[in-house]
């Protein structure tokens, strides 16, 4: 096979892909996310009891007032043995001695007391049986002893008090409390705690504990409490599917922040009816204004795909304060063309492998171009054969893990061939680099395109799956790069003499301080990816904040304050000698940062393609003013120097 037709099957395998990846883009990315739009707001019923005893008026009128302004939904937290404590239902043995009555008389008897048991007292029997029942099921290696006696009900657990206050065991949700939410015309959801440190379920017990939840009405999702989900412990977790399927449509709720072990298997046994859950944490509410955490609440439900959004009341606490903020939140989240309503749901989306297959082809032929690029071209075709053999093995026998791994070949690949293209020796006029910038930042885009209709699928969109191998992607193409072009900027007459020559070149203590701090710089970007990067400064966030209320969309900061204006500056000075690495290194910086930018799939597309709109405008303009302010600064000099 010539060159030319060796080209030419590379472009048409880009071409393939692109055009499969496009036709996933659209159908499994743009066409759901366009109609999913419809958000929850919901409160706890803790934070509804806490108002209504500030304000003196019952739970059902303030959730209806509530419900005016925006309100959808009620979070009930399956309470423990401290809470009903606290409700005066929980005592230990010694102070159920001192409550001498002719009731606990006639329930148990003083003299069967044990001051090394805690007794629960109810006058409801439906509460009393649901106690009864999750206690059976999560303590069943205790002896649990019951009574009855003139309409008040006794429970004996064989543990002291704050040994079960530990063990933090769920009992149920009040259904007296759940019949209001229902009169108030909201919906229920339900965060159920796990037992799993304390004895290990069985089918009976999920049964048991999920069991009563078919009886809730309008419920929306279930949430989880532990870092882990009921039955995963045991292998459970078809039974406890089966269970939630019959309730809640079968939906849970992922909390943003909060891994839980489980709940991405539970999810896909559930057909992935999955809504992600935004709260602000109650020790963190102090650093946060109403603005403030409306800002974050519409960020997290606009760019990251969250359908409920969990509110707390600020201090001081009325129903008039929450009012105004339901208000504020509700009118924030239409600006984003967003509804207040139940929580929309994705639908399953099926994966097709043929198509997928034809995506990974223009991954392949990228990476062949690329290997031309590098005067790598006798290895091109040999590799090209097996490429595409493997490729169609590991989608056949893993196509999850295939996909991932295509996608960050894409991402790593186009924006190093990009970079390797655009770059020439010669400057360009500021109008002509201007040009080649955004035709980089578009061929750079083409492995942003694969890798999103690589992992088209509902389970990225819900972050159930993710985009693996984030830093590899940020430093990969660096690398490369900057060995590439260290070695053209090298003299010598071949490949042999070109490397002796930049081995053995003497390191001067200007080009050593400089190094040094450009690997200090490249350390910081690399910590700084993904999601267990450094903390974010609060100048950083009100400057975040600025550009959001500015623009709508925040473009990322290292491609238009720092990629784009080094790489135009790059493009108008051009590749001369190796003094120019550090604008090179700037540069690959923005074009990897652009691609990594659609590899959010929870963000919405739409998203994701205004953010690179506004990157590469802002950066052409700010690259723009830096070379005018050079151009001057060094005119003003040499008028000095010659003056």
């Amino acid at each position: 096979m010539g060159k030319k037709t060796a080209a030419a099957v590379m472009v048409v395998m880009i071409v393939v892909g692109v055009l499969a990846a496009g036709h996933l883009a659209f159908w499994n990315r743009y066409q759901l996310e366009k109609d999913f739009k419809q958000t929850e707001i919901v409160m706890t019923y803790g934070d509804i009891e806490e108002i209504s005893r500030w304000e003196g008026l019952p739970e059902v009128e303030v959730m209806q007032k509530l419900k005016e302004h925006g309100l959808t939904t009620v979070l009930f937290k399956e309470p423990t043995v401290e809470d009903l404590r606290d409700q005066g239902e929980a005592f230990p043995g010694t102070e159920l001695k001192l409550l001498s009555s002719p009731l606990i008389e006639e329930l148990i008897g003083e003299e069967n007391i044990q001051p090394g048991h805690t007794y629960l007292l109810f006058d409801d029997e439906s509460r009393f049986r649901q106690v009864e029942q999750q206690l059976n099921a999560k303590l069943k290696d205790l002896n649990i002893n019951s009574c009855t006696a003139g309409g008040s009900y006794l429970i004996s657990i064989p543990l002291p008090y704050s040994t079960l206050k530990d063990k933090d065991i769920g009992l149920g949700f009040p259904a007296d409390k759940i019949k209001l939410v229902d009169e108030a015309g909201l919906r229920t959801m339900v965060q159920v705690r796990s037992w799993s440190k304390v004895s290990r379920a069985s089918t009976e017990d999920l049964q048991a504990v999920f069991g009563p939840l078919k009886n809730i009405p309008n419920l929306s999702a279930v949430v989880f409490n532990d870092e882990s989900v009921p039955g995963y412990n045991e292998g459970l977790l078809p039974v406890a599917a089966g269970e939630i399927k019959d309730t809640a449509e079968g939906t849970v709720a992922v909390v943003e922040f909060l891994p839980q072990k489980g709940l991405t298997s539970l999810a896909k046994l559930l057909d992935k009816q999955v809504i992600r859950l935004h709260s602000i944490a109650e020790n963190e509410m102090d650093r946060y204004t109403p603005s403030s955490a409306i800002d974050r609440y519409v960020l997290a439900a606009a760019e990251r795909n969250h359908r409920a959004l969990l509110v707390r009341p600020f201090p001081p606490i009325s129903l008039e304060k929450q009012e105004k903020f339901l208000d504020d939140l509700v009118s924030e989240l239409q600006k984003e063309g967003l509804q207040v309503g139940r929580a929309s749901r994705l639908p399953p989306t099926p994966v097709s492998t043929p198509v997928m297959f034809l995506v990974g082809l223009g991954v392949i032929g990228g990476g062949m171009m690329l290997l031309n690029r590098l005067g790598l071209a006798r290895w091109a075709l040999p590799l090209l054969g097996a490429a595409v053999v493997v490729w169609a093995g590991m989608l056949l026998w893993q196509p999850v893990f295939a996909r991932k791994l295509m996608a960050l070949a894409a991402v790593i690949i186009f924006p190093t061939l990009s970079v390797l293209t655009f770059i020439n020796k010669e400057g360009l006029s500021l109008r002509r680099a201007a040009g080649r910038l955004v035709l980089m930042s578009l061929f750079s885009l083409v492995g942003a395109l694969l890798m999103v209709g690589l992992l088209a699928d509902v389970s990225f969109m819900l972050k159930l799956d993710q985009f693996a191998g984030v830093k590899l992607a940020h430093v990969v193409p660096l690398a490369i790069a900057g060995v590439y072009f260290a070695y053209l900027g090298t003299s010598g007459e071949n490949w042999r003499e070109k490397i002796s020559n930049l081995l053995n070149r003497p390191i001067l203590w200007g080009y050593a301080v400089v190094a040094g701090v450009l690997l200090l710089a490249v350390a910081v970007y690399v910590i700084r990816t993904g999601n267990d990067g450094v903390a974010v400064s609060q100048l950083e966030l009100q400057f975040r904040s600025m550009l959001d209320q500015m623009l709508g969309v925040r473009p990322r900061t290292k491609e238009f304050l720092l990629g784009h204006p080094a790489m135009l500056a790059l493009l108008y000075f051009g590749y001369r000698d190796n003094r120019f690495i550090p604008l090179l290194l700037l540069g690959i910086i923005g074009q990897v940062s652009l691609v990594n930018t659609f590899a959010h799939i929870h963000t919405p597309l739409v998203v994701s393609i205004i953010r690179f709109g506004h990157g590469l405008w802002l950066g052409i303009i700010l690259g723009t003013a830096a070379i005018f302010a050079y151009r001057l600064a060094r005119g003003r000099i040499r008028g000095y120097l010659h003056g």
